[in-house]
């Protein structure tokens, strides 16, 4: 937490002797040194002595070196820091003055609620400072520091015995075994069969990167996936960059009434439609979908965000549209550095709240340089960790948008390209990659499964 905020030094919550107490039982007994370096940072300790010597016996036990008084003290002398020198006479001191380590563990949670407790005041001094500024992003800056806060303040043990994890796995097969016999997905139904036959559906804790060129239909794909989940009982949480609210409501409109799209846009509506867009918006409204169409949000405010309506029970799945619009949180950072730092975060908000979690990604050009057009993992724009973080990589194109007039399909053959467009899952992680097929209707931007050559409706095409 930076600020300028000028902050009354006596008004910050520190523990000299609880500090001093920690580094003289970790001097005696270095034994404790993996349960204190559990709960403690560099940050805990307010005194720039004592931080400095916590760091060093973190050091030394980082290079498997011995921590004693001996091996802190002469780390502190040869190390090229322009601080003062710490005398060793200090160091004496903090073991002398506890006399044992048996309470190490004990005085570090201590210190650690310390630690808490000065955030909470640094944060409340800047909250007050931010007041005046936009209430909107307060609100988000606020949750993402309190939330930031939060997760410094809790140390648990994430070693579980292999026998619960085992037993775990058993469950997770049993279900899988129902929903196999019912014909079912095991996770949240993509909303196309055929997709579903690879996938299994969406499942928690799973990063999903739907990647494309414009025009291929990612936004189309997305609004898909959001009302297919939703219909389902699933909330969404969606967080649209590039397009207002309104125009996402429109798309869901006309898609699911089927009405012609440039007649909506101009007005030309019968009443004999107006009836049926009335049914749709209720039909849509009572689905369990929030959309943010915030241009400028970052991972941090969407973790935030998703991290709020979870606890009211209202994310069970987020789709963020697309990865390249995100702010990133430190500007000085390459942008290769912001995308790969944005991917692990959508990959941790996935684990964390064990939802699936959507993003849409942008392709690079290269991808129009090939004479069939198909899409590679090395397209993914400006990171690598893209692909390495997803779970699943799914590419989105239109061979008829690049005047391909015919599509090679295993299961039927050479088929026309008119009204099709295929998804190659490139990337599934403890899965089959593959390709399907998928007819879409670009007047109203609806897909559906493709289960045979015919002909879709001829529509006067609209836009992805």
């Amino acid at each position: 937490m930076n600020s300028s905020t000028d902050i009354p030094a006596q008004g910050l919550p520190e523990s000299p002797e609880l500090e001093r107490a920690v580094l003289g039982a970790l001097i005696l007994e270095p034994a404790y040194l993996p349960d204190v370096r559990s709960l403690l940072t560099g940050e805990t300790f307010a005194d720039p002595t004592n931080r400095r010597i916590y760091e060093t016996i973190l050091s030394l036990d980082d290079r498997g070196k011995s921590v004693d008084l001996a091996s802190v003290a002469s780390a502190l002398r040869t190390s090229t820091n322009k601080e003062p020198r710490i005398p060793t006479s200090y160091l004496v001191g903090l073991s002398s003055d506890v006399g044992t380590g048996v309470n190490c563990v004990s005085w570090a949670r201590q210190l650690k609620d310390t630690e808490t407790r000065r955030r909470l005041v640094v944060f409340s001094y800047e909250l007050a400072a931010r007041a005046a500024s936009d209430p909107d992003g307060v609100l988000d800056w606020a949750t993402a520091e309190i939330s930031m806060i939060g997760d410094r303040s809790t140390s648990t043990n994430d070693l579980r015995p292999l026998g619960a994890i085992l037993r775990e796995s058993l469950q997770q097969l049993e279900c899988r075994c129902r929903a196999y016999a019912s014909g079912q997905p095991v996770g949240t139904s993509t909303g196309l069969r055929s997709l579903d036959t690879y996938t299994g559906g969406w499942r928690g804790g799973q990063l999903v990167v739907v990647a494309g060129r414009p025009g291929m239909g990612k936004s189309a794909a997305a609004l898909h996936f959001m009302a297919s989940a939703a219909r389902q009982g699933t909330p969404v949480c969606f967080f649209s960059l590039e397009m207002r609210d309104t125009q996402l409501s429109d798309r869901l409109l006309i898609g699911r009434s089927n009405v012609d799209a440039n007649a909506y846009r101009a007005g030309s509506i019968t009443s004999e439609v107006w009836e049926t867009l009335e049914r749709v918006e209720a039909e849509l409204a009572a689905l369990p979908i929030h959309i943010s169409d915030r241009p400028a949000t970052s991972m941090t405010q969407i973790r935030a965000q998703c991290r709020r309506m979870h606890r009211r029970s209202k994310c069970g799945m987020v789709v963020i549209d697309y990865l390249q619009l995100l702010d990133g949180d430190d500007r000085q950072q390459s942008r290769e550095r912001e995308v790969a730092n944005m991917s692990r975060a959508a990959k941790q908000l996935a684990k964390e709240l064990d939802i699936p979690v959507i993003i849409l990604a942008q392709l690079s050009r290269k991808v129009e340089e090939r004479p069939d057009k198909t899409p590679l993992l090395s397209d993914l724009r400006e990171s690598g960790a893209i692909e390495q973080d997803a779970d699943m990589v799914l590419f989105i194109m239109r061979p008829e948008y690049y005047g391909i007039q015919t599509i090679e399909t295993g299961r039927y053959g050479t088929i026309s390209s008119h009204g099709v467009g295929r998804f190659i899952i490139a990337k599934q992680r403890d899965g089959r990659t593959g390709e399907v097929c998928f007819r879409f209707n670009r007047s109203v931007t609806s897909l559906t499964d493709y289960d045979g050559p015919e002909e879709p409706q001829d529509v006067d095409p609209g836009s992805f």
